[in-house]
């Protein structure tokens, strides 16, 4: 049985940001990890991740720099996580969604650059618990424990594209469509001459109506996506 090893892996984010606008704060949705080939011949079972101490303690750094200098070292000087985790496994992936720390200055424009694209990677610190080397020289792993993300510049899976346009697209059609519908059941119904108007349905309270017109918002989409 090989003895554990510590690794590090830097993938491409995928930026799903929800609109504010409830007093919630923005959390930025990032694939964290595959299960292919990555630049150094690693491949890491998606079904292996242990993220039950992650859970206990889901901090998110800034280039691996934990306050020793970091793996490749960011040379800030007040050296704190800039926001908080939840890791979770989705499909073929390991995602994690990032909210980052609004108290802290060096957070928030690390934050404004996720925002712009200008940052767009994350990279995983994890330790390899079940292992062994492949035949590109790297090692397939089947079991590892995550222990901290980074936001980073440079990312080491290239297959870890990010989906910003796509998810910006779909949130902003969705926004227009349950606008459109709020807009619609708040319209009175035209007046006829000759026919009696049948009895008019129950009002809706503002809340129910924006209910209602997400939920057909999302219906709609789903509709569309099925017949693309």
């Amino acid at each position: 049985m090989p003895n554990p090893l510590r690794r590090t892996r830097r993938l491409v984010a995928q930026k799903d940001a929800p609109v504010p606008g409830d007093g919630r704060p923005k959390v930025f949705t990032f694939r964290a990890n595959d299960a292919d080939f990555d630049r150094y011949n690693d491949r890491l079972s998606v079904q292996g991740w242990r993220l039950d101490a992650y859970a206990a303690n889901p901090v998110v750094l800034y280039m691996h720099d934990d306050g020793s200098g970091g793996l490749l070292g960011a040379g800030r000087t007040d050296v704190l996580p800039i926001g908080k985790g939840r890791a979770y496994i989705q499909g073929d992936a390991l995602l994690v969604d990032i909210e980052f720390d609004q108290d802290d200055e060096f957070a928030r424009r690390v934050e404004s650059k996720v925002e712009k694209g200008i940052l767009n990677a994350v990279s995983v610190r994890y330790r390899m618990l079940r292992y062994h080397e492949n035949e590109r020289g790297g090692y397939d792993c089947e079991e590892q424990e995550l222990l901290e993300i980074s936001v980073v510049t440079i990312p080491g899976n290239q297959r870890a594209v990010r989906l910003k346009k796509h998810s910006d697209e779909r949130v902003a059609l969705i926004r227009d469509i349950a606008d459109a519908v709020v807009k619609a059941l708040g319209r009175k119904g035209r007046k006829k001459s000759k026919a009696t108007p049948p009895a008019a349905p129950p009002s809706l309270s503002a809340s129910d109506t924006h209910a209602l017109a997400a939920h057909t918002a999302r219906a709609l989409l789903q509709h569309l996506q099925e017949k693309a």
